[in-house]
């Protein structure tokens, strides 16, 4: 099979960890990497023997980038979100519909083995009935390309549509405070209620007294607990009658570096992406639907 030849376009702070995922996977090559500054975007879209392009840019940038890109013919995986708002997303959409290139949007978190083992053993009923799921993403570097919950709350989204499948929002509860020293948008709580599986909570915020990234599964019979930020035992299986549970070992990769290999093998193999424009498009319809006032 063909080496994949690799462009990427964006080498802020994500964009360099995908630089690194792309050197150290075999049978692929890196070829160039566009910024704002090196002007080479038209070059690289028009050289045929690049075939696959990673776009790692502010999120206002994404649905132009992947509009020339993918009508330049190229594969394209594209950082969450997929689109500013809801009429990209549509218009992204058709392109994508009236190409032949894979396209796939970068939720790292559904790539993240924890991850797929807490769905197969909710979906297995091991946990009981779910009652609801709270993630919370505390203290992190404002940005100004995105308010606190669009950045965040993707991630928290994607893993209820990964996990429940649901197709539409019922209902929204919203709050947001002013944070001395931060804006209106840097602080957002939302608790949402979907046609189909529990209660989503979801707690946003640039500010905080410790760095959070906590995924919260509360089950009528165990209760699960994906910590983030601790460097080991990240998951811990709770019983709501007699404490901690022992967990079966899992072989953690990269969360990154699954997600680039399941796009590889999406384009070798021609498979839909778990996370392709029509995920995306839902992705980002909940988010504008609940970011309303927020």
């Amino acid at each position: 099979m063909n080496k994949l030849n690799f462009a990427l376009i964006g080498r802020g702070k994500w964009g360099k960890n995908y630089e690194r995922t792309l050197q150290e996977i075999p049978g692929i090559s890196l070829q160039t990497i566009i910024t704002a500054s090196s002007g080479n975007l038209g070059s690289a879209l028009q050289n045929p023997d690049i075939s696959c392009v990673v776009i790692a840019t502010p999120p206002k940038t994404h649905f132009p980038l992947a509009k020339v890109t993918l009508e330049a013919g190229k594969h394209v995986l594209l950082e969450k979100p997929m689109a500013e708002n809801l009429k990209e997303a549509e218009e992204l959409k058709k392109i994508v519909g009236n190409s032949d290139r894979i396209f796939m949007v970068g939720f790292q978190y559904l790539f993240n083995d924890y991850i797929g083992y807490l769905k197969k053993e909710i979906r297995a009923g091991t946990f009981g009935k779910i009652k609801n799921l709270i993630y919370e993403h505390l203290q992190s570097p404002p940005r100004k390309d995105a308010n606190a919950f669009w950045d965040a709350a993707p991630h928290p989204l994607s893993i209820f549509q990964f996990i429940f499948s649901p197709k539409k929002i019922r209902e929204v509860f919203r709050e947001q405070k002013k944070l001395d020293g931060f804006g209106l948008k840097d602080y957002a709580k939302a608790t949402i209620q979907f046609d189909h599986g529990p209660l989503l909570d979801i707690t946003t915020s640039w500010s905080g007294k410790e760095k959070v990234r906590k995924l919260t599964i509360q089950g009528e019979k165990i209760t699960a607990v994906l910590d983030e930020t601790k460097d080991d035992k990240k998951l811990t299986l709770i019983a709501n009658s007699n404490g901690e549970v022992t967990i079966p070992p899992i072989n953690a990769g990269e969360p990154l570096k699954n997600e680039v290999e399941h796009f590889i093998d999406c384009i070798q193999n021609q498979k839909i992406p778990v996370t392709n424009v029509n995920f995306g498009y839902l992705n980002t319809q909940w988010l504008e639907e609940i970011s309303v006032n927020l």
